[in-house]
């Protein structure tokens, strides 16, 4: 098990410690950024850095691109979407290019 530093960064401003948590594996810290996503109120211009206990940036995502990975999940009875309804209008539907989703440890 490992510790993990979640932090809400926006530029210009100091970041903001959400959640240090210890996790079983790395491949878990994905569906934390996730989660933490959706706490946020103002996703523009904001990101979720991760740091592991050495103090080590291991995930840097922007809110917008975690948001739009639980949209684009397949899987259809994951409890993160019902989380996201209401929060892009129908006009204007979150879209990332191939690749530009934060690699999943």
């Amino acid at each position: 098990m490992s510790a993990f530093t979640f932090e809400i960064v926006r530029n210009g401003e100091t970041r903001v410690i959400a959640d240090v948590l210890t996790l079983p594996e790395a491949r878990a810290i994905w569906c934390q950024v996730e989660a933490l996503a959706l706490r946020i109120k103002n996703p523009d211009g904001a990101s979720i850095r991760v740091k592991n206990g050495k103090g080590e940036t291991v995930v840097r995502a922007g809110v917008s691109t975690a948001l739009a990975s639980i949209e684009k999940c397949s899987c259809t009875t994951c409890p993160f979407k019902k989380g996201i309804e209401g929060r892009f209008s129908p006009g204007s539907r979150a879209t990332l290019s191939q690749g530009a989703f934060a690699r999943r440890v």
